[in-house]
Order: C-alpha cells, then structure tokens, then sequence
C-alpha cells in the first residue's frame, strides 16, 4: 500500500476531519491513554483522526502502528512505523526533533518485526 492510498481510505473512512483545520493539541496523548487502558478501537479512532489531522506529523501514524501491533495486525503496524521514521527524519533534519525520538520510533519498527 502507498501513503497515498492509505490515506485516501482514511478520508472515506472519517470524511469530517480536514487536514490543518481541527484542534487537535491533546489527540495523540487521548489516543496513548486509550492504547493503555487497552480501548484499542477507541484508541485506533484517535489516531486516524489525528494522521488526518497532521498528515504530515510523525504521531499519529507511530500510534496507529502501536494499536495494529496490539490488535496482530503487522504489516499494517509496520508500514505505518516506517511512514513515521520518514516523517521524524524530516524534522530531524530541519532541527526539529531530537534524535532520541527517532531512535525510539526505529526501536518500535525492530519490536514489530520481532513479533
């Protein structure tokens, strides 16, 4: 699947979140709290609104990779760790990020594989 593709689905999916325009400051720690207590679709919502939300952030989709390692599914879990690790190397970059992020999103992707 492409980031492309992948996205398109979300929009059909959740149509009422547009892209830069909602309030969504609180969104990834709502969705860990949720991961959490274990409400894995509750959670998995959260984190769709919020790649949505921030398409171009790193947050949502390493949240979604942890609900889909959580729920089995991964190869789903994995590509969206991988889009993750390609958005924070991007902030890295532009001094945005501090590389200890990164090397945690990269330490989930070798997780996921492992399982």
């Amino acid at each position: 699947m492409t980031l492309e593709k992948f996205l398109k689905k979300l929009r059909q999916e959740i149509p009422y979140i547009k892209a830069h325009e909602e309030d969504d400051w609180n969104w990834y720690n709502e969705g860990i709290k949720f991961l959490e207590r274990g409400e894995l679709e509750k959670a998995e919502k959260k984190f769709k609104e919020l790649i949505l939300s921030q398409p171009e952030h790193h947050d949502g989709y390493e949240g979604l990779a942890r609900v889909y390692m959580r729920k089995g599914r991964l190869e789903e879990a994995l590509f969206l760790i991988e889009e993750a690790i390609k958005l924070a190397e991007k902030f890295l970059e532009e001094g945005s990020l501090d590389i200890e992020v990164l090397e945690e999103l990269k330490q989930l992707r070798e997780e996921i594989r492992r399982i």
